[in-house]
C-alpha cells in the first residue's frame, strides 16, 4: 500500500482515539461501543504507523524518535482505560495529560528531533 494511505489511516486513527479517550474520560456511563472502538483504532494506529516507518525507512532501524513515539503512545494506551476507569475526580486533568503526552507524541513525528 502507498505512504499516502498509511498516512491517512494513520490521522484517521488519531482522530477517532482522542473521540473514545474524549467519552471515556467524560461520560458517566462509558458505552461499550466506545471502548471496543478504542482498541481497534489503537490496533489500527500501530499497523498504519508500523506502514509509515516500512515506507520511510525501508530495511533500515527505527530512529529514535519513532522509538520514543511508540513508548508514548504505548503509555497512553495503557494509562487512559486505567485512569478513566478508576478516577472519580479530576478526569479531566487526566484528559488534558493525556492530550499533551498525544501532542508531545505528533511532535515528534512532525519535528523528528533525533
Amino acid at each position: 500500500m502507498s505512504y499516502e494511505f498509511y498516512k491517512v489511516l494513520h490521522l484517521l486513527s488519531l482522530i477517532f482515539i482522542v473521540a473514545c479517550m474524549g467519552i471515556s474520560f467524560m461520560a458517566e456511563n462509558k458505552p461499550k461501543l466506545a471502548k471496543i472502538t478504542s482498541g481497534i483504532v489503537t490496533l489500527t494506529l500501530l499497523v498504519a504507523g508500523m506502514g509509515l516507518l516500512a515506507r520511510t525507512y525501508p530495511g533500515q532501524p527505527w530512529p529514535v524518535w519513532a522509538k520514543a513515539k511508540i513508548g508514548i503512545w504505548a503509555l497512553v494506551a495503557i494509562l487512559t482505560p486505567v485512569l478513566s476507569k478508576r478516577l472519580t475526580q479530576n478526569r479531566g486533568l487526566a484528559f488534558v495529560g493525556m492530550l499533551a503526552l498525544l501532542t508531545l507524541a505528533t511532535c515528534l513525528a512532525v519535528l523528528k528531533p533525533f
